[in-house]
């Protein structure tokens, strides 16, 4: 596209692009901070609301993740169709009103249904936000591009932590005590209500999103030849995809059980814990977001796009080292260093996946696809992590939290590593061939 363009031209295009990023990373913030935010407050829900361990983690795991995955792939076909900014802009609304839903909820059902619609608002975000900005930029920069758009969940995740831990500490001061609707309200449900505000606040500045015209597109592709494009060379997209899921559990599975553990077995207050758990996940993640997707660029331009696969060997042993950690930490802080270069491998590894994918497929089926990844990490990850943490703890470890997030963390990490291998091996055999030729 830039070759049809004058200088000028190109130039106002490359800004519009990163504008579309930036403003798109927002949202990616915002949707993580309105999904997370939950992981704060599980002992004052439980508490008030009379629900079990078990419950809760239907609350940050299923009630989320079912929606999350079933709107997932019609989220996609749809914004490989239709206009991808007003995709966005209808998700954003939706999670939104649904999260400020979530501080009103007055029992489990409740609870659970606005979760539900959280889920169906942000399964409309990523797919058509990836396809967007693939279109907005040359191969040479889409790794970049992805890797800074994917810091909105990173800085999301942690501002859902630390942010969150910092209004809730104004809130038990009695800071909004005199705000109207929310004064009367507890913490936690003050909570939810003030993070599902800054959404709405964000929709103008979607709307000077221009769509960027699709790359070689003759249309969206039948279901038929999207299953084909899928498994081609040995199911190379499909692994990538699958590869999301597998990992997610072990994400999930920290993520949603750290802060508690922080605050159950280290003594943290909330503001500690979820500052501790910011800063270990924001360093990570900054790092491999940026780095990761750079250094992805670097190998496409070195040796061939086919090469960036490679790197998600390395992003994965990372993750099997941040797994054993967890198993030896012997504080609050090592246990928050453990995550982080979990984080590291596992931010990382997202962000070359999303790139290994989508430059795998046609434009026609590009959102589809990410959908897709995003519909067996719901499934997978968001399903089965939180979930998995407080059964494990029971039965093997007399209800010890760390042990069992370190022990479903490693069994995610293992398991990754064991579907993409095929892929990374491919890649391997490709890049050897490159440096000989070379």
């Amino acid at each position: 596209m830039a070759a049809e363009l004058t200088p000028d031209e190109t130039s106002r295009a490359t800004a519009r692009g990163w504008y579309a990023v930036t403003i798109l990373c927002l949202a990616l913030l915002v949707s993580f901070t309105d999904r997370l935010v939950i992981n704060l407050v599980v002992d004052p829900i439980r508490a008030e609301l009379g629900l079990t361990d078990f419950q809760i983690s239907l609350l940050q795991g299923a009630g989320f993740a079912v929606i999350f995955a079933l709107a997932g792939l019609p989220s996609g076909r749809l914004a490989d169709r239709v206009n991808r900014r007003n995709v966005v802009v209808a998700g954003i609304s939706l999670w939104s009103a649904a999260t400020i839903c979530c501080g009103l909820a007055g029992d489990f059902w409740s609870f659970f249904i606005a979760r539900v619609g959280v889920g169906l608002g942000e399964a409309a975000l990523i797919p058509a936000a990836s396809s967007l900005i693939i279109d907005c930029f040359s191969a040479r920069r889409r790794g970049t591009a992805l890797g800074i758009f994917s810091l909105g969940a990173t800085f999301g995740t942690g501002t859902a932590l630390f942010v969150g831990g910092v209004l809730l500490s104004w809130s038990a001061a009695g800071w909004f005590d005199g705000v109207p609707l929310i004064g009367g309200l507890a913490p936690w449900r003050q909570l939810f209500v003030l993070v599902g505000i800054p959404g709405f606040a964000l929709l103008p500045l979607l709307l000077l999103i221009r769509e960027p015209r699709r790359g070689h597109s003759s249309g969206l592709l039948p279901l038929g030849a999207v299953a084909r494009q899928l498994v081609a060379d040995n199911g190379a997209v499909l692994r990538v995809c699958l590869v999301k899921g597998a990992l997610g559990i072990g994400d999930y599975a920290l993520i949603s059980w750290l802060p508690t553990l922080l605050q159950r077995s280290h003594g943290m207050t909330p503001l500690e814990a979820g500052g501790l758990v910011a800063l270990s996940i924001t360093t990570g993640g900054v790092i491999a977001s940026v780095a990761g997707g750079a250094l992805s660029d670097w190998f496409a331009r070195r040796w061939g796009v086919p090469a960036r696969v490679v790197l998600l060997l390395g992003c994965y042993s990372l993750t099997l080292v941040g797994a054993a950690a967890m198993f030896l930490a012997g504080s609050g802080q090592h246990a928050a260093l453990a995550f982080g270069i979990w984080a590291l491998g596992s931010i990382s590894g997202y962000v070359i996946g999303h790139v290994v994918m989508q430059e795998g497929v046609p434009n026609e089926m590009r959102a589809t696809t990410i959908a897709l990844s995003l519909t067996i990490t719901a499934l997978l990850g968001i399903g089965l992590g939180p979930t998995l943490v407080p059964l494990v703890a029971g039965q093997l470890f007399a209800g010890g939290l760390q042990a069992a997030m370190a022990s479903v963390a490693l069994v995610a990490a293992l398991l990754a590593l064991l579907i993409v291998w095929p892929s990374i091996r491919r890649g391997l055999l490709y890049l050897r061939a490159e440096r000989a030729a070379a």
